[in-house]
């Protein structure tokens, strides 16, 4: 089965929506049991019909099962629906949410229905622009080095984390979709992968001339990195800015004092460090095996970093300014990495037997380092 077969697959059978409804009702009431939760929810999916049945709330409405392993409430007479315990609030069933991404048709595609890969995000007839991520955890210094990085080489920066906010401004109070994920943010929790991808989509629709993109924060988890290729492709490059977790959550509280972000409240913080250590491994190992990892030391001033990642993006994305990329790498000496990227690894339980491209603390030093 090649990859159009599997899309075909997953589509005809509705999925994508089954997926991300089960994925947007665990993140909602985070059950005790989760394996529970799903399959009391898979049962109510086959009592309903099947996937085809499925909305993207459907888990946040009727007929739930019951939260955090709790014994489940009686049912009235004739009625089909679970009662939900008092403290969690009711909503009623709303219509299909019409996508954003309709091209020229009147069609019912709806956002959560998988489709929206089916067509391209970027003009086939024309060289695809370079994609850059940045990741890193909270608070690492990824805007100030996406802006800077993105101006410096005329590409377009895409902040998901500003993007999802400007959403919440705009919609959170009189859109139900929009008011869970405020709740889901604001508790540190990441945003459900489908919403981010969308969004992603649209900032590259909406700028079809550019030459480049520089993706702040993206990809948040391992999920988001196999949709993102499985529907747009695969990145450039991928910068990982390495800083302490002391240093992190030094720079998120003097930000919420100086900002008052909602999702950086204290509680949000912890959970949105342990989320980042959680995930942070595997998107690691899945780019170092593609060859696509630069990593730097984070904990240095912002604009020697600057210059490290310029130098880097420089050679790895545009040797034939150097002549050849063989040149550009030999003209760095090698190096170990930092006390501080050593202890960033030993935190989050990096892979270690991956080659990676390492930016030590003397500016514009590279190194081919097997970790």
């Amino acid at each position: 089965m090649n990859t159009a077969e599997a899309k075909d697959y997953l589509a005809a059978r509705h999925i994508p929506r089954l997926f991300e409804s089960l994925l947007t009702g665990l993140m909602y009431y985070r059950p005790e049991d989760p394996i529970n939760y799903i399959e009391l929810c898979l049962q109510r999916v086959r009592d309903m019909g099947g996937p085809e049945k499925v909305q993207w709330d459907t888990f946040l409405s009727r007929n739930l099962p019951p939260i955090n392993g709790g014994p489940e409430k009686k049912k009235a007479p004739h009625r089909a629906e679970a009662l939900l315990p008092s403290v969690i609030r009711r909503y009623e069933r709303l219509p299909p949410i019409q996508s954003q991404f309709s091209i020229d048709s009147d069609s019912d595609m709806t956002e959560s229905s998988g489709l929206i890969q089916e067509y391209d995000v970027f003009d086939p007839n024309r060289e695809r622009p370079k994609i850059i991520f940045v990741i890193g955890g909270p608070g690492s210094g990824k805007g100030t080095q996406s802006a800077k990085m993105a101006s410096h080489f005329g590409f377009v920066c895409v902040s998901v984390g500003d993007i999802l906010r400007k959403q919440l401004i705009h919609h959170a109070t009189s859109d139900r979709k929009w008011e869970l994920i405020a709740q889901i943010i604001s508790k540190g929790e990441l945003a459900p992968p489908e919403t981010t991808i969308e969004e992603l989509k649209q900032q590259f629709i909406n700028h079809q001339d550019a030459c480049g993109f520089v993706v702040d924060g993206f990809p948040r988890d391992i999920g988001q990195a196999f949709t993102f290729e499985e529907q747009i492709g695969i990145p450039d490059l991928v910068i990982f800015l390495a800083c302490s977790s002391q240093r992190l959550r030094q720079r998120l509280e003097r930000r919420s004092a100086q900002q008052g972000r909602p999702d950086d409240n204290t509680h949000a913080i912890e959970r949105r460090l342990e989320t980042f250590k959680q995930n942070l491994p595997l998107i690691v190992k899945y780019y170092q095996d593609k060859g696509l990892i630069a990593r730097f030391d984070a904990d240095r001033e912002e604009d020697i970093i600057f210059e490290d990642i310029c130098c880097a993006v420089q050679g790895l994305l545009f040797p034939d300014c150097f002549g050849i990329q063989d040149a550009f790498q030999q003209s760095f000496p090698s190096s170990k990495p930092s006390d501080a990227q050593e202890k960033e690894k030993a935190e989050v339980n990096l892979p270690a037997d991956q080659p990676e491209v390492v930016f030590t603390p003397e500016p514009t030093v590279m190194a081919e380092k097997h970790m």
